[in-house]
């Protein structure tokens, strides 16, 4: 076996709050991850020779140089597993929005870390994965898990949750994108009038409870993204008008999403989302875990 060809899921988060600050500056969160059908295909190939790491992507816009987390993970892998000559080629077909808060990027970074050691047969556990690919970014490692899991610290404390019921979400990204580190630097600016009730999630989860659910959880970085992207209020009203049991933006945005429990009414909701943006997604709830032993 010389290739490797995987889905990288995307996530959003069903709330997201901020509950402190580390000396080093860093957010410490309560949120809880969702994993969705939404992904990027990921093909990792093993060539002969020692020229390193090559990534080719569509679109043609995304960096394919050190700045893409594919690339990083790849060299995280080899490093972390004591290879000093590779050759490998990357394409990436990127469906999931770039400064969406989908974890797009996180996702490929996953899946390129577990083709990879599948093609140089170097298993890892996955908590020894997650350690080796936290550095890169604190989201990462809840893609190689997927499903519901409660994410704490910086993101990086994962613990399962109960499933979301089958569902249909409604996925939306404006035109514009959201810069995670300039949302973070606004929110004490921004300011949180009201902050989710985390445990009031979980419970709705395991009671299998939408309007509970809708009730509990928020996300308060939607304060200080929404004054650079007016849209995603917008978005949001058009998922709520059109029967969504919760809808929030993902992640520091700027995607939102809206959860409905019948597929008719879901299409409805794309259909009148369209005359605002044209980037809309319907997906379902996913538990896709990235191999990596």
């Amino acid at each position: 076996m010389n290739t490797v060809s995987l889905r990288a899921y995307a996530k959003i988060n069903l709330s997201l709050d901020v509950v402190g600050r580390r000396e080093d500056g860093y957010h410490l969160l309560e949120s809880v991850f969702q994993g969705i059908s939404l992904y990027d295909e990921v093909r990792v190939r093993r060539e002969t020779g020692s020229g390193g790491i090559r990534i080719r992507c569509t679109p043609a816009f995304i960096p394919t140089d050190e700045r893409n987390i594919a690339y990083k993970a790849a060299a995280a892998f080899f490093r972390a597993a004591g290879i000093e000559r590779y050759q490998i080629t990357i394409d990436l077909r990127k469906k999931i929005p770039s400064g969406a808060g989908l974890g797009g990027g996180s996702a490929d970074g996953a899946a390129v870390f577990s083709a990879l050691c599948r093609l140089y047969h170097r298993p890892f556990p996955t908590e020894a994965a997650a350690a080796v690919l936290l550095p890169l970014g604190a989201d990462i490692p809840f893609f190689l898990y997927s499903g519901t899991m409660l994410a704490q610290g910086i993101g990086e404390i994962l613990t399962p949750a109960p499933p979301l019921p089958d569902c249909f979400i409604v996925v939306a990204k404006p035109r514009a994108g959201a810069n995670t580190k300039k949302i973070f630097s606004r929110l004490a600016e921004a300011g949180i009038p009201a902050h989710p009730d985390t445990q009031a999630v979980l419970r709705a989860l395991q009671n299998r409870d939408l309007a509970l659910l809708a009730a509990a959880a928020g996300n308060v970085l939607e304060n200080a993204t929404i004054p650079l992207c007016p849209k995603i209020a917008l978005l949001k009203d058009v998922l709520k008008q059109e029967g969504a049991a919760l809808a929030l933006m993902t992640g520091s945005g700027s995607a939102v999403f809206g959860i409905f429990e019948k597929e008719k009414t879901a299409r409805r909701a794309m259909k009148a989302l369209l005359p605002h943006t044209r980037t809309v997604f319907l997906t379902r709830p996913v538990c896709r875990p990235m191999r990596t032993e």
